[in-house]
């Protein structure tokens, strides 16, 4: 009785172990976002197409959608890395929501640091004809920009 007492515990154990190895593996998966400059994402774009990404980016509202970039990769006239921002359903109730809508409301650019997915394959992009899309998930940090209110990139 003993021997199948003990036999029956080293089966669970396996199992158990088993069962906690293929979560850990699935974690690993690509489900934790890479932390990437946003210069780089968008200097190589097919490498990040469809990855999840935290990024620290300047998000700058217009009359027709949101858009982001990085503070060192502007865009401008020969240089499209113009990015539409997709804010997640009800994300004024995420953390940090409220200050970002405060911001945006007056119409000023807000730094952040956003956990979302890049996509780069099927543009352009929202009523502004952005070359790449980031959808965000997360908020974790929001502030006004030093620029304050902007007229046009």
């Amino acid at each position: 009785m003993m021997s199948n007492s003990r036999n029956v515990r080293r089966g669970l154990s396996i199992v158990v172990l088993t069962i906690l190895a293929a979560m850990s593996a699935e974690g690993q998966t690509g489900t934790e976002a890479q932390k990437m400059n946003f210069c780089n994402v968008v200097a190589s774009p097919s490498d990040y197409n469809g990855k999840k990404l935290s990024v620290g980016v300047i998000l700058w509202p217009s009359d027709h959608s949101l858009s982001l970039y990085g503070e060192a990769c502007v865009p401008k006239e020969g240089y499209n890395v113009t990015t539409q921002a997709i804010l997640p359903a009800k994300w004024e109730s995420l953390p940090n929501g409220k200050k970002l809508r405060a911001i945006l409301k007056h119409q000023r650019a807000a730094k952040a640091e956003l956990i979302g997915t890049f996509e780069s394959g099927g543009g352009p992009y929202g009523p502004d004809v952005a070359r790449f899309r980031f959808s965000i998930g997360q908020v974790n940090a929001v502030s006004e920009a030093a620029s304050g209110k902007f007229s046009s990139h």
